[in-house]
């Protein structure tokens, strides 16, 4: 039979097009070990990435010129299980190719209905393969490598003891996963285990990627949720065996039971490996399965004090950064951060990437400009800026660091953020930073003397920032008045202040502002 040529870009799905061709091909795949690590409600199933490539395989085999690294509308409607003492399975791959070009593959598999001879056709995975279009922007860098708000850390071993307990085969994540609202970031090794890795690559990093996913659904969502289907995927790059990969999963939507994701794949260089767009993952269990209670979000939002009395902040964690976070730096930027020991880099790029998602969400989302188009430092080569793409109107911004987190704060008046880790070592030099009547303050403040002095060192730090003074001009002009736990007052060259506190896991935020008192 001649080969017919190679299909065109996809038309829409909701343009119907007769079928040109449908045939169907053996396809015997071969049950090695490893494969039996990959079970499911005590079932052995074989993986989507795992269906995937033999389906691109037998593809190429049958049409070597056709393209395979383009994937569209995928879904993988039936599990298909494997029998634990089975060498093969013995399946099917059934080709439809359309007048306009458009190629679906299918995975099906037949056997016998209990109590009968006959039998029946399963349909376990369909897929078209497609020529590339053009792609769309690049994700940025800074959006890539890090992700805006507080994060939680599930450990490998919690993750798979706990959440996806799959055998060691299939435990690729490797060291910590951070979530938190806004996503998930992870390192994923591309296992070498005796998976074909013809002609998409590795399957473990894009599988590793989907584990992350499923444990920010049961976090967020209380979800135990699988993939069963996606838009889009594009392999750029194959994953080679033995590298690992860095994963960043960003959600889309989550509605009636179902959770949409896209995910992207680098190398340690930060160069693009994979983009799988439209995730669609469900519990395929019907609520039978659980997530356990640890996991579980039942916070309110963190910082919801200082979010309210501000336009906009960010937060990034220094230790939740990808390898490659220094290629979201402008130039200026770079040549900075280069100069820098190592311990001060980090505190330095984390500042940079807050200072970005901050200009973003003044921005309303914008995912477009390139991360290393946002300079983020003042014409003196040290004080922060928060230039907003497609707005020059001026924006006042923040920016402060502990050795925990990098915080950015912005607003349409002056503004001044400071973040410390809370320690009895504040207690050490209060003479030197206080007045007489913030001691008596702090001593008698119903917070305890180390929490009342937390506040008003964070104070004077903050408006330090706010007003561009050094830090021993601010102890002798600043006097704090009143301490709380979410709110402080004070005086500034006897101009009244405001100062609203957060306290997030043993960090004290403090977000400055003028205002009456009340």
């Amino acid at each position: 039979m001649k080969n017919p040529a190679v299909p065109a870009p996809l038309p829409s799905p909701a343009t119907p097009s007769p079928v040109k061709e449908r045939i169907r091909l053996p396809l015997t795949i071969p049950v090695r070990p490893y494969l039996r690590d990959h079970h499911l409600f005590g079932k052995i199933v074989l993986p989507a990435v795992e269906i995937l490539q033999h389906l691109a395989g037998s593809l190429q085999a049958y049409r070597p010129e056709t393209p395979v690294r383009c994937m569209r509308r995928a879904s993988f409607d039936r599990f298909l299980g494997i029998d634990g003492h089975a060498a093969v399975i013995d399946a099917w791959q059934e080709l439809e190719t359309c007048e306009n070009g458009r190629l679906t593959s299918r995975l099906m598999s037949t056997d016998v209905i209990p109590g009968g001879a006959i039998k029946r056709t399963k349909v376990h995975a369909v897929v078209d393969f497609a020529v590339p279009g053009e792609s769309g922007p690049a994700l940025p860098m800074d959006l890539a490598a890090a992700l805006d708000g507080m994060a939680f850390g599930i450990t490998a071993q919690a993750l798979y003891r706990d959440l996806v307990p799959f055998g060691p085969a299939f435990q690729n994540v490797t060291d910590t996963i951070f979530l938190n609202e806004n996503g998930a970031l992870c390192h994923v090794i591309a296992a070498k285990h005796p998976a074909s890795v013809e002609p998409l690559g590795s399957p473990f990093p894009m599988d590793g990627a989907l584990h992350a996913a499923c444990a920010w659904g049961q976090r967020f969502h209380h979800l135990v949720a699988f993939p069963v289907g996606f838009d889009e995927r594009r392999v750029v790059h194959p994953t080679v065996p033995g590298e690992l990969y860095h994963g960043t999963i960003l959600p889309l939507s989550a509605k009636g039971g179902v959770l949409r994701f896209d995910i992207w794949i680098f190398n340690g260089e930060g160069d693009l490996c994979e983009e799988i767009s439209g995730v669609t993952m469900k519990d395929v269990s019907r609520g039978r399965v659980k997530p356990p209670d640890w996991v579980l979000s039942k916070e309110a939002i963190p910082l919801a004090n200082i979010r309210e009395h501000c336009r906009a902040a960010s937060i990034i964690e220094l230790n939740a950064m990808a390898p490659f976070a220094a290629r979201a730096l402008s130039p200026h930027e770079q040549e900075r951060f280069e100069r820098m020991g190592k311990v001060r880099r980090k505190s330095y790029l984390a500042g940079r990437l807050a200072l970005k998602h901050l200009a973003r969400k003044l921005a309303h989302g914008d995912r477009v400009t390139p991360a290393a188009a946002i300079h983020t430092i003042m014409p003196d080569g040290t004080q922060p800026c928060c230039p907003v793409p497609g707005n020059d109107s001026p924006v006042f911004c923040s920016l402060s660091h502990d050795r925990r987190y990098a915080i950015a704060v912005a607003d349409d008046e002056a503004i001044g953020v400071d973040v410390e880790q809370i320690s009895a070592r504040v207690l050490k030099a209060r003479r030197v930073y206080m007045g007489k009547e913030e001691l008596a303050l702090t001593a008698a403040s119903s917070l305890g003397e180390i929490e009342a002095s937390m506040r008003v060192w964070s104070i004077k730090e903050g408006i330090a920032k706010m007003m561009d003074r050094p830090l021993a001009a601010s102890w002798a002009s600043v006097q704090v008045q009143a301490t709380g736990r979410f709110e402080s007052r004070l005086i500034v060259d006897r101009v009244p202040y405001r100062a609203f506190h957060d306290t997030v896991d043993g960090h004290l935020f403090t977000l400055l502002k003028k205002g009456k008192e009340e």
